[in-house]
Formats: structure tokens, C-alpha cells, sequence
């Protein structure tokens, strides 16, 4: 119990969330051209025009010389999160499912936790949330542009699919945790993090990390079924149709180069994962994606091969641009609410805003893909005051409900020394400011300007520059000082194909493509224009309950909430 008190370090999140990445050497893009289906008005207007045509505007041959027929009834692509879960669901219902991977590991991402806006052991903590406000907030952060009757279902079915998951888990004799959220009366973040460790599976199995926990899992129990067969080293390479243009089967290749193809009587699920790593993508859809220091998502065969699948027999794109998940992580772990400086040596935000906000404004208002987070020797108790208001991911940490501010700040001041010591780069320190400034790639004397600016605004109390609240108004007087870099991170691209409130991919008509569904990121229109988090760990949470219901869906079972 006492893990759960204290809680897990980010920092050791962090590096388990890595371990996913086994096999990634063996991983490739697919070797397809592919085609249109895309309800892009820009691919669009370009392929008119007669420029070249994106990869998913052009169908390749269809493959003709099939070494193996395999017949299953439902055939997932991709044995992430969302796709385990549907495999495991449906076979749970008394579904034939064959699960194919292009990896030769299940892929866990993230820090292996699943937000909910209910759920038993939000109960017995007696936490409860208004899903008025909480959806509106989701609606609001997407620029009210996400498809809001999916993003409902979403809320509607989120408590059903979580304590289901947390049954599954305790049969595991696995812990969870809920995690804090953020104080901030503007970027609130509820607490409502769950974080599931420390199972039977991943006692016996050391490759197993809190990132891939859960899908090992969900593999687990869909084998004690009967119904489930999993084939890894597999990659899809396109959709098979019938004269109807219904979909009901692929054709995958496998470790020897020879063409399997699954007939699917029920359907095909695409949880191929995002286009993370695929710059044709990126630039169409997410072009903001180029401005981050560095991708973290720890699987690299992310390519977009759902996507250009769906393409080819027809499937939409939700319109651009597609939103993106961005943790400010890629270098440093911690830099609070403290004042930022860009390598110009100047202030360029409010500093005292959400994950995805420093990223952004780190990129566009600092004009770079880093900077420096600056703050004196009473770090730990100013990030400690600052919780009262604010917090959040990374400025708080992955602690459990029931823990103070304290610990967290004295995580982060464990966090910041060890990185002084072991990772110099990212973590600086030096009794006084010229010194400290002298280590970063900054403008020494505009940035010492902006110090003694900065200071001023915290003793009047008030941010006439950028009106950060004034209780996050800390000076910076007392050495030592210290310094970490700020750096945007890629986690994921969390739109793509275009889907009804059933998973159906749907065409630019907005008509289903009988038998072909998309869940997880490789399908759009639950998130737009940004990534909300006002429901920690909603990404994961999304792939819960997509694959949940959609599994029962397919085996016949599943009852609209």
C-alpha cells in the first residue's frame, strides 16, 4: 500500500513508457502506393490541379497472389489498446477474432493510465464530476469542432467500460491508482486518473512495462476464451472488397514475404495507431507537429497504414488540421510555473498554463523548439503554493488522491538535482545568475533584462506583461539558481479517419463503408484542433471504450447506453 500513497515518479513513467518499443528495428512503412478517399479539400484542390497526389490518394494494385486464406469473423489491425480491447470483447461474446500485428509486441503507450469520468474507485474516494461541465470543456478545448454526439456516447458509456476494466484487473490481483489533477480555476485537470499496475502478468513477465500493462492484459483474457487467435510480425497491407464495395477481409504479409489473406464474415477494425511517423501526413494534417523538438512516441511503425487503408476503399478524413497531443517533456521533466526565457533571452507567455499550452506557446510565441524554465533555491516551496491553484500534469506529478503538494514538490526537487547530475544538458544550476546564464543557449544580456523585469513584476504583484495569475509570481533572488530546458514532444496525431458514432468509417458522403471500422487514433472527429485534458488520460479512456463497444457490437451483444 504504500506505493500507492506515495505514488509513481514521473520520471520512471517516463522510461517504462519506452519499453514498448522492442522490435522496433524490424518495423518498416508500408511498401503501397495508396489512394483517395480523403475528404480533404486540400488534397483535393491539389489533385486537381494536377500536382503530384498524396499517397493516400492513390490506390495500389490489388494484390493477387495469396499464398494462405485464412476465414475469421472479425479481424482487428493492430494490437494496441483499442484494438486488444475490441479483440478481447468480442471474443469474450462468443466472436471468432484474429488479431494481426506488424510489431512482433502488443504497443502500450503513454504512462499507462486511463481517464473516466466515473468509476467504482472514483466512488470510494467519494470523487464526482459534473459531465455537463466536463463535456463542455472537452467541446470548448477542440474549438468546437469534434462531432459532439460521439464524444457523448463517450460520456455515457466511460463509467460502464471502467469498472469493467477494473474488474479485469483486480482478477489480476493488479492496484489502481487515481491520480490528482490541477486546481486551475482555467485549465482545471479532475482527478480521475487511473492508474492500473502491478499485476500477476507483469510480475511474471519483465518485458511487460506500466505503458503495455493493459494490453498484455486484454491479450491475456481474450485467450482464455477460445475464440482468439494473435498473429504478430503481420503488417496489413490493404483492404479486400467485394463487388458491393463492402469490405470483408485484408491481406497482410507475413515474416516470410508471402500475402495472407483473413476473410472477415463480421468485419474489419483498423487500431493501426496514428501517423506519429509519417512527415507526408504530418505536413498535410498536423504541420505544427514539425515545430517539436523530438517525437516520443516509443513506436515508430505509427505510419499512417490504417489511415491509407481506409483511404483507398473509400474513407474520409475528419478535416483538418488534426489535433495534437504535445507533453512539454522532451528534455527537462519539471520547470513549474516559473519564468520562461526563449533563446533570445526573453519572456514570451504566461507560464502558468497546461501541457499542451507550454508546448504550444514554447513554439509559436518563444519561436523554438526549447527554452529555459528559471527559478532561485525556494523552488520547492513556491511549486508547493502554486498547487493551491494551479497544477496539472508535470507540474504536479502522477501522485495518488490523498497525498499533499508537498510530496510532489519534493519529487520534483529529487527530480531536478539527479538531473543536474546525471543529465547536464537538460538540468542547470550555478550560485548566481550571470553564471547560470552563461550554460544556456540564450542571449545572455537580454535575458538577464528580462530577469530583473520579472522580478520587479513579482514584488508589484501584478503581470501587466502577460497577467499571469499573481499567486504564480515568484522571484527569482536567492541562489543557487537553476535552469531546465523546456521541450515540446510529440505524444501523438489524435484525428485521422473519419467515423460515425458507431466506428463505421464512413465515406464523404458521410455514408458507412459496410464492414470496415476504425477506434483509437488512427480514427477522427472524438478530438479536434487541440487535445483536451481536462480528463487526464481521455486518450486511453477513448480507447476503452471504442473498443469495448465496439467489440460487443460486433459480437451482437452490445445495448446503446
Amino acid at each position: 500500500m504504500e506505493e500507492l500513497k506515495k505514488g509513481i515518479s514521473r520520471r520512471n513513467l517516463l522510461k517504462g513508457a519506452t519499453l514498448s518499443a522492442a522490435g522496433v528495428a524490424a518495423l518498416g512503412m508500408f511498401g503501397c502506393s495508396p489512394a483517395g478517399g480523403s475528404s480533404s479539400s486540400s488534397s483535393k484542390s491539389d489533385a486537381a490541379a494536377g500536382e503530384k497526389k498524396h499517397t493516400w490518394e492513390v490506390a495500389p494494385e490489388a494484390i493477387t497472389d495469396i499464398a494462405e486464406t485464412v476465414e475469421t469473423e472479425v479481424l482487428v489491425i493492430g494490437a494496441g489498446y483499442s484494438g486488444t480491447c475490441c479483440a478481447l470483447n468480442a471474443a469474450q461474446n462468443g466472436t471468432k477474432v484474429t488479431l494481426v500485428e506488424k510489431d512482433g509486441v502488443p504497443n502500450g503507450h503513454g504512462v499507462g493510465g486511463t481517464g473516466a469520468i466515473a468509476s467504482k474507485a472514483l466512488d470510494a474516494l467519494d470523487i464526482h464530476f459534473d459531465k455537463s461541465i466536463e463535456m463542455e470543456r472537452w467541446v470548448s478545448t477542440c474549438g468546437n469542432r469534434c462531432r459532439e454526439s460521439l464524444v457523448a456516447k463517450w460520456f455515457r458509456e466511460s463509467e460502464r467500460c471502467m469498472n469493467w476494466l477494473l474488474d479485469l484487473a483486480e482478477s489480476d490481483g493488479a492496484k489502481c491508482m487515481v491520480t490528482v489533477g490541477s486546481n486551475s480555476t482555467v485549465h482545471p485537470e479532475i482527478d480521475c486518473y487511473h492508474m492500473i499496475f502491478g499485476g500477476n502478468l507483469a510480475k511474471e513477465n519483465e518485458a511487460i512495462s506500466i505503458a503495455t500493462y493493459i494490453e498484455y492484459l486484454f491479450i491475456a483474457k481474450a485467450e482464455e476464451t477460445g475464440n482468439f487467435e494473435l498473429v504478430y510480425n503481420m503488417p496489413a497491407q490493404q483492404l479486400v472488397t467485394n463487388d458491393k464495395g463492402e469490405v470483408t477481409g485484408a491481406i497482410c504479409k507475413n515474416e516470410e514475404g508471402k500475402y495472407v489473406q483473413y476473410n472477415a464474415s463480421k468485419g474489419v477494425v483498423l487500431a493501426t495507431g496514428d501517423v506519429s511517423y509519417n512527415d507526408e501526413y504530418i505536413n498535410e494534417f498536423a504541420p505544427i507537429a514539425n515545430k517539436v523538438m523530438t517525437r516520443l512516441c516509443s513506436d515508430q511503425g505509427n505510419t499512417g497504414d490504417g489511415h491509407n487503408m481506409a483511404a483507398w476503399v473509400g474513407g474520409a478524413f475528419q478535416d483538418g488540421p488534426w489535433p495534437t497531443m504535445m507533453h512539454p517533456q522532451a528534455a527537462a521533466v519539471y520547470h513549474g510555473p516559473f519564468l520562461f526565457v526563449n533563446p533570445k533571452g526573453k519572456r514570451f507567455m504566461n507560464e502558468a498554463t497546461w501541457v499542451q499550452g507550454k508546448c504550444v506557446g514554447t513554439m509559436v510565441n518563444g519561436g523554438a523548439d526549447h527554452c529555459w524554465s528559471i527559478f532561485d533555491s525556494n523552488f520547492e516551496a513556491d511549486n508547493t503554493a502554486s498547487l493551491e491553484f494551479g497544477g496539472g500534469m508535470f507540474w504536479d506529478s502522477f501522485r495518488a488522491v490523498g497525498s499533499t503538494a508537498a510530496d510532489a514538490s519534493a519529487s520534483h526537487a529529487k527530480t531536478v538535482k539527479e538531473g543536474v547530475e546525471k543529465t547536464p544538458d537538460n538540468y542547470k544550476v550555478a550560485d548566481t545568475i550571470d553564471e547560470l546564464l552563461k550554460q544556456l543557449d540564450v542571449d545572455v544580456d537580454e535575458a538577464k533584462k528580462t530577469i530583473e523585469r520579472y522580478n520587479e513584476i513579482c514584488k508589484k504583484g501584478e503581470d501587466t506583461d502577460f497577467y499571469k495569475e499573481s499567486h504564480f509570481l515568484f522571484p527569482i533572488e536567492q541562489g543557487p539558481f537553476y535552469a531546465t530546458k523546456v521541450a515540446p514532444g510529440l505524444l501523438a496525431v489524435v484525428g485521422g479517419i473519419a467515423i460515425s458514432d458507431n466506428f463505421e468509417v464512413v465515406n464523404a458522403e458521410g455514408e458507412p463503408i459496410k464492414g470496415l471500422y476504425a477506434i483509437g487514433n488512427c480514427s477522427g472527429d472524438m478530438y479536434a484542433y487541440d487535445y483536451p485534458i481536462n480528463i487526464q488520460g481521455n486518450s486511453h479512456g477513448r480507447c476503452l471504450v471504442e473498443g469495448k463497444c465496439l467489440g460487443e457490437q460486433l459480437a451482437g451483444v452490445y445495448e446503446e447506453q
